[in-house]
């Protein structure tokens, strides 16, 4: 169960918010950034409340601060650049701000009294903190009035009149004339505290003595906290109940141009309006903000390190409809890429904040499963149906002195089942490698489903210790990181390491491949995916094998960065996901070479020209042959028949038989898709056999609807769905010409014709309809009978009709249920056997809007 240091401590470090270092040096900690940030926006009276909550008399403060503030201000760190004159801002406030009248709290009085001897700087300061918070307050000066030591003071009379304002909303009484011989004298009793303010803090400017003035004023404001403390409690507080001061840190201020100081055009008036928030717009605001502008997701959101790790662990404690979740959308918009430790200076680990709030989310139920749904079932496809495992090696193949089992993960396969298989046959030849086809596991890291997760990992661990424990070559990046951090005692090195080391790096191919059509002689720019900042060999490795073969390279501004497939955050913030994929996209004009197979896939879908390193190392050799090529497609459903070519191929390479498949009913089935829609069914993570299987229970049990002369040749149009455990498939289709018999309903030569589909998270129930849409094998496709005693129905024209009971539908009342909340509304569904109707119009739309809006709650 996530506890709320387990994420509050990873963030412990963050000094984002914290005052900067031109705090540091000031005796009131004043926060100096925000003062000067209002003073830039001419908001003079905040900045002047501001400036006077901390220094309690601002006039006085501003016109003998010897500026300490100025030796950290970072604007004179840049070259030829200067420290901002805050002083000169300071006083501008002080001379602008149209209210200066002190603040008045209304706080019960306090018993006890307080009598203070000296009315100096430090005095008044303690005198003025404990009359604000109702203390009654007694100050004996020996002097006729206030300040008299400074009384020679050129500005002796304006500071007279800022302790006069300062005082003029507390009850404090004055005791002028008054010589006070020690603490035993008869003036001072009955007060409950006596605080002597007199001697070498009180000295007047011109005294030898007199430390900054500033210092006293600070003094008194300290002494104040004290006293109350002693007042409240009976005791004085210790050096260690006393907050130590954030570290001082430093902003990198990469790029940061020089800026020249604002003189003022009247030096003696000081700054106008104008000159004084030119001279604040030269602040720099030195606050780290390091990882929010340099990930789109951070940067979108804003909020600070530690709010986002307190509101990870809430989230897990929300319970609708009291209290909802705060960081659903950016919880599941993290890449989990790691690219926030690898900028901040001090090394926090927001990924992992994240990781463990898809955990914690999940073990308590609040997790939006919708999000992972298709890549949960996509895992358990590549780890039943797609996997494959050959720990020996065929007859005549010699093995190594180390064993080696070679892992191309889920998705190398899915490409390029000749090239996965091409790269097989490399390192057995090379390395009497074995194969294990199949899923690190990845999907449920990134869904925060642990319990999968582990059993994944357990499942690997197995084949390992079954092979002997043989080092790993793998593929992929991910697969690297998730290998080293979860499963330790596996030896891992990367493919690239390891066809380094053949004659793979030496072979001199021709770069121009059918993925990308450009000239030859054009550099690729390398595309390092995010994970491989970890493994530098990988890196190296990936760019020795281009240069052998005989391809330039050029360099990303930035390395490591996530094309936007990590995390599968696509479904949660498809917004977010275009823009990352498009700053990623364009980081170059050139071609990217990448070695990732899911970089690979983002850049396939936007079209951004590129080459799999396999591509180009595996492509044509010098002496003419033929090695395998990329093939041309690059759909989910493309992909995951690749998938079971490249099982057949390495079945036939290790075993030299066969594959045969399990099938479906519906796997014979002929359906037509406009490649439009194929991308758009990408884009939904939709795949063709979805379809398949849709129509093929839907026909089969009797349960889609028809709309008459809905196709634009006045056809039929058919609409069907799928229901999962988490998402609903949708249809619409038309039947082939000759309609399937019922002794073989999917095996016709003619294809069904996919119109359009869509899906949605949100379950409807109500009526008699099935929860799974089981299918009814002795139901006949081509009979849709009327309930008995129905009378005749001619169907309205332009009007969708249930094809089970051949009657209009009607808007009825449906119980829609999503994330854990049901709510009721109408819409179209059969009058008698009650199946529901869903208008892709509804789905996008307003079930759309309600299923993200249930999501973020």
């Amino acid at each position: 169960m996530l506890r709320q240091e387990d994420t509050t401590a990873i963030t412990a470090r963050c000094f984002h918010g914290e005052p900067a270092s031109c705090s540091h040096p000031c005796p009131f900690f004043f926060d100096v950034r925000t003062f000067l940030a209002r003073a830039r926006d001419g908001k003079w009276g905040l900045a002047y409340k501001l400036y006077r909550n901390a220094v309690v008399f601002p006039a006085i403060v501003s016109e003998l601060c010897e500026a300490p503030c100025r030796t950290e201000c970072q604007r004179g760190h840049i070259e030829s650049d200067n420290p901002i004159d805050i002083r000169s801002i300071e006083a501008a406030a002080v001379r602008f701000a149209k209210d200066r009248a002190p603040e008045t709290y209304r706080i019960p009085p306090r018993d006890q009294s307080i009598a203070i001897v000296g009315a100096g700087l430090s005095g008044l300061s303690l005198a003025l903190n404990m009359a604000q918070k109702a203390y009654p307050v007694t100050v004996f000066e020996r002097g006729g009035q206030a300040l008299y030591t400074w009384a020679s003071h050129p500005k002796f009379a304006e500071f007279l009149e800022e302790v006069e304002r300062q005082f003029s909303q507390v009850n404090v009484d004055f005791v002028y004339g008054r010589e006070i011989e020690g603490e035993n004298d008869p003036a001072l009793e009955g007060f409950d505290y006596v605080h002597f303010a007199t001697g070498d803090e009180e000295a007047g400017y011109e005294s030898a003595e007199a430390p900054r003035a500033v210092d006293a004023i600070a003094a008194g404001i300290e002494k104040s906290k004290a006293l109350e403390t002693w007042l409240q409690i009976g005791e004085w507080p210790k050096d260690s109940d006393t907050p130590p001061k954030p570290e001082k840190h430093y902003v990198a201020h990469k790029g940061e141009p020089s800026k020249a100081i604002v003189v003022a055009a009247d030096p003696e008036a000081g700054y106008t309006k104008e000159e004084a928030s030119a001279e604040a717009s030269r602040c720099m605001g030195c606050d780290c903000r390091i990882c929010m502008d340099a990930c789109e997701m951070l940067g979108r959101y804003t909020k600070r390190p530690q709010k986002i790790a307190l509101e990870a662990y809430t989230d897990t404690k929300s319970a609708p409809p009291f209290s909802a979740c705060s960081l659903t959308r950016q919880t599941y918009s993290c890449n989990l890429c790691g690219h926030c430790k690898a900028v901040c200076p001090v090394g926090i680990d927001l990924e992992k904040v994240f990781y463990m709030a898809r955990t914690g989310r999940a073990e308590t139920g609040k997790h939006p499963k919708g999000f992972h749904d298709f890549w949960l079932r996509d895992l358990e496809w590549h780890s039943t149906e797609g996997s494959y495992f050959a720990p020996g090696l065929p007859d005549g193949v010699s093995r190594s002195d180390r064993r080696y089992i070679f892992f191309p993960g889920c998705k190398l396969g899915a490409r390029s089942p000749a090239q996965t298989e091409k790269t097989t046959s490399i390192l057995m030849e090379a390395y009497g490698a074995g194969v294990l086809l199949d899923c690190c596991g990845v999907p449920a890291y990134w869904a925060g489903e642990d319990a999968i997760f582990r059993k994944q990992l357990h499942y690997i661990r197995e084949r390992w210790e079954a092979a002997g424990k043989p080092v790993f070559i793998l593929a992929c990046a991910y697969c690297m990181r998730l290998f080293g951090e979860f499963l330790p005692e596996v030896e891992i090195v990367s493919l690239y390491e390891a066809l380094a080391e053949t004659d793979a790096a030496t072979r001199k191919g021709s770069p121009a491949t059918p993925a990308v059509a450009n000239d030859p002689a054009t550099p690729y720019a390398v595309f390092d995916p995010c994970t491989a900042r970890d493994f530098p060999e990988m890196e190296q490795a990936v760019r020795k094998l281009a240069t052998n073969a005989g391809i330039k390279l050029t360099e990303l501004p930035e390395r490591n960065r996530c094309c936007g497939f990590g995390g599968h955050m696509r479904t949660a913030n498809p917004k977010l996901y275009d823009v990352i994929v498009e700053n990623r996209r364009s980081a170059d004009e050139a071609p990217y070479l990448v070695y990732c197979v899911n970089c690979a896939g983002s850049f396939a879908l936007e079209g951004k020209e590129h080459a799999h390193i396999l591509d180009l190392v595996l492509s044509e050799s010098a002496d003419g042959s033929q090695n395998p090529q990329t093939p041309a497609g690059e759909s989910l459903q493309a992909r995951r028949d690749n998938a079971l070519r490249t099982k057949a191929m390495l079945m036939e390479l290790y075993e030299g038989k066969a594959y045969d498949p399990a099938q479906n009913l519906w796997d014979a089935m002929r359906i037509d898709i406009p490649p439009a829609l194929t991308h758009e069914m990408d884009g939904r993570l939709i795949l063709a056999d979805d379809l398949k299987e849709a129509i093929y229970k839907a026909e089969q049990s009797g349960e889609f609807f028809i709309l008459p002369d809905g196709t634009p040749n006045g056809g039929e149009l058919r609409q069907c769905c799928l229901i999962r455990d988490v998402v609903t498939t949708w249809a619409q289709y038309t039947a082939p010409t000759a309609t399937p018999t019922a002794a073989a309903p999917a095996h016709t030569p003619q294809a069904y014709a996919i119109i359009d589909t869509w899906s949605h998270r949100m379950r409807f129930s109500g009526g008699d309809r099935p929860a799974t849409g089981a299918t009814s094998a002795a139901s006949d496709p081509t009979c849709h009978p009327q309930p008995p005693g129905h009378p005749p129905i001619t169907p309205p024209k332009n009007e969708w009709i249930c094809a089970k009971c051949d009657i209009p539908l009607a808007q009825k009342n449906t119980v829609f249920a999503y994330m854990g909340m049901t709510f009721s509304h109408e819409v179209k569904r059969c009058p008698e056997c009650g199946i529901v109707f869903i208008s892709k119009e509804l789905a996008d739309g307003k079930m759309a809007e309600v299923e993200q809006l249930m999501e973020d709650k």
